[in-house]
C-alpha cells in the first residue's frame, strides 16, 4: 500500500470519527434541552400555585375573612399546606388539603372576625402565607411568606408518582415537620419594640380592649 493511499484512508477514517463525535454532541445537546424545557414548564405551572388571606365578600362568602389557595396550573397539585400567623398573635394557623385541581380556586373559613382581625394586619407581610405542594410529577416546591416559589429538592426533573413508591426514592413523601416547626417559632417570636411597649400590636390591643369596654 503506498503512502498516499494510507494517508487517504486515515483521513478518511478521522473524518468518520469526527461525524459521530458531532452527532453524539448534537443528540446530547438535545437532550438537555428537551429536560431544560420540561423543567420550564414545570415551574412555570408550579408558579401559579399560591394563596393568600381576603375578605369572604370579595368571594361572596359570608365569612370576615378567609384564605384563598389558587392553582392557575393546567396540572392538579398534591399535599398542599399553607401556615400563617399574624402580627398581633403568636398561634399558628393552617390549611391542608390533599388535592387542588387545575384552573381552581379552594376558599376556606379561617378562626377569626373583624372585630378580631383588621383590615391591614389581614394584608401586612406576617399574614403572607407559607405554602408547600407537590406537583404532578412529584417535585415539591415551596412559596416563602415574600411570595418567592422554589424547588424542595434539586434533583432532576421527577416521574410521576408510582403507586408503590418503588422508584429509586425519588417519591418519597414530603417531609414538613422542620419548615412547620421554624415557621411556629418566628410566629413565637417576641415582636420588635414589644419589649419597651411601643409596638404596633401593643397599640392595637389597646385599641380594641377601650373598643369592647
Amino acid at each position: 500500500m503506498s503512502t498516499s493511499q494510507l494517508a487517504a484512508q486515515w483521513v478518511s477514517a478521522i473524518g468518520s470519527a469526527g461525524s459521530l463525535l458531532g452527532f453524539a454532541a448534537y443528540v446530547w445537546i438535545m437532550l438537555l434541552n428537551r429536560k431544560d424545557q420540561v423543567e420550564v414548564r414545570q415551574e412555570q405551572q408550579a408558579q401559579g400555585v399560591t394563596a393568600w388571606l381576603d375578605e369572604g365578600k370579595r368571594h361572596d362568602r359570608d365569612e370576615d375573612y378567609v384564605i384563598v389557595v389558587h392553582n392557575g396550573g393546567e396540572s392538579p397539585v398534591f399535599q398542599v399546606r399553607c401556615l400563617f400567623s399574624l402580627p398581633s398573635s403568636d398561634e399558628q394557623h393552617s390549611v391542608s388539603m390533599a388535592l387542588l385541581p387545575p384552573a381552581s380556586d379552594e376558599i376556606r373559613s379561617l378562626p377569626f372576625g373583624a372585630d378580631e382581625v383588621s383590615r391591614d394586619e389581614l394584608y401586612s407581610a406576617p399574614a403572607v402565607p407559607e405554602m408547600r405542594f407537590t406537583d404532578s410529577h412529584g417535585t415539591h416546591w415551596g412559596r416563602d411568606s415574600n411570595g418567592q416559589l422554589h424547588r424542595l429538592d434539586r434533583r432532576s426533573v421527577r416521574r410521576k408518582p408510582s403507586r408503590d413508591g418503588q422508584d429509586g426514592g425519588q417519591d418519597a413523601a414530603r417531609d414538613d415537620s422542620a419548615w412547620e416547626q421554624a415557621h411556629r417559632e418566628r410566629a413565637d417570636a417576641p415582636r420588635e419594640g414589644a419589649s419597651r411597649g411601643d409596638s404596633p400590636q401593643d397599640d392595637h390591643h389597646g385599641d380594641r380592649a377601650a373598643s369592647r369596654s
